[in-house]
């Protein structure tokens, strides 16, 4: 599949020394490019959604890391060692629901212990981890990119000229390195022609489906409809809806999994309806550590993303209680498959089949 966008939504410069991210914040009325050079600075760009999307926020933190240590001045390996663990729990906490952050900052660990083992009495010892570093922050995008190219390529062999998709939040070009997991099929479907049809939920309270999802399928040319969330059933009774596609942020040992708040309710909509229903997600989001999806911590987010966040004013009465999960779980019995790059999984199948190889 040819590069859809111009740019990636996460890179590192060519000389390692800044982290360049696509601000997701302000979308879709400017694309702002950031040029990060500090731990913190990548901190609170995950904390504040100007990097989002759980493969994104996993590559950006390994670039980052990366980047952090291109950067630093000393010559002492001790010193430096302390520096780069520092910066792996700083940024590990910075988003607790979605495995790809973890699973790529634990790689970047063993990355650095087995360079290390093998140049530690050198001179240029501290050099030579930069190096192994950088490449294997690179190479943690770069399989990425590979993984969405398959997920696009199995997804699409789901759908037929014409068809109708429903979608959640975003999970396209944005929330990646590049294509997207549960965008991806559709721009292959745009370019090979079957014209798809894709109805957007807004996506409350961040309003990704609208700012994010709507922006960058239009931008690619296709029919693209946006819907209040509330609006899922009545466009499915109408027959306008012939799959739901959605992203994933972790997937359960049993086949569960987390995904963008109100994912569940369309899982439920859909089997009413007698709709497909996909997770779409690269197999780095398979945590066979947690159990079953009741094990997977749900981040709470600031009252203020409800109440104000994209208002004029605040809309709520003052001092009302908030709940504001980020997250929720879509148990396994409602997923019809779920889509990797290695293939389409039963979902309660999809841990067995991984243990096996």
């Amino acid at each position: 599949m040819d590069k859809i966008f111009p740019y990636d939504s996460v890179e590192l410069s060519e000389d390692g020394k800044e982290l360049i991210v696509l601000d997701q914040s302000v979308l879709p009325n400017a694309e702002v490019f950031l040029r990060l050079t500090s731990a913190e600075e990548i901190f609170f760009a995950i904390t504040l959604l100007k990097v989002r999307g759980a493969p994104a926020i996993g590559i950006a933190a390994a670039l980052g890391l990366a980047m952090c240590m291109n950067r630093m001045q000393t010559g002492n390996l001790q010193e430096f060692e302390d520096e780069f663990l520092r910066i792996k729990r700083h940024l590990y906490i910075s988003r607790p629901t979605a495995v790809n952050l973890m699973w790529a900052l634990d790689r970047m660990e063993r990355c650095y212990y087995e360079t290390k083992a093998k140049v530690s009495e050198k001179e240029d010892a501290i050099d030579v981890i930069r190096v192994a570093l950088t490449k294997e922050a690179r190479a943690i995008k770069e399989e990425d990119i590979q993984m969405c190219l398959g997920i696009s390529e199995n997804g699409f062999s789901l759908l037929k000229p014409g068809v109708g998709i429903l979608t959640h939040c975003n999970a396209g070009h944005l929330a990646v390195s590049r294509y997207g997991t549960a965008l991806g099929p559709i721009y292959f479907a745009q370019q090979r022609g079957y014209a798809p049809r894709v109805y957007c939920d807004e996506t409350r309270p961040m309003l990704q489906g609208s700012r994010l999802t709507a922006y960058e399928l239009m931008k690619a040319g296709v029919d693209t409809t946006l819907i209040c969330d509330d609006m899922a059933s009545i466009v499915m009774a109408q027959k306008k809806v012939d799959a739901v596609f959605v992203g994933c942020d972790r997937i359960a040992a049993n086949g569960d999994v987390a995904n963008k708040v109100g994912t569940s309710a369309l899982a439920i909509l859909a089997r009413y309806y007698g709709i497909p229903f996909y997770v779409l997600g690269p197999t780095s989001t398979l945590d066979l550590n947690c159990s079953s999806g009741k094990d997977i911590v749900i981040e709470e987010r600031p009252a203020y993303e409800v109440t104000d966040t994209y208002f004029s004013s605040q809309m709520a009465p003052k001092g009302v209680k908030v709940y504001n999960p980020a997250f929720d779980i879509t148990p396994a019995d409602l997923i019809t498959g779920i889509v990797t790059e290695k293939g389409i999984f039963d979902a309660s199948e999809m841990a067995k089949s991984f243990s096996l190889k």
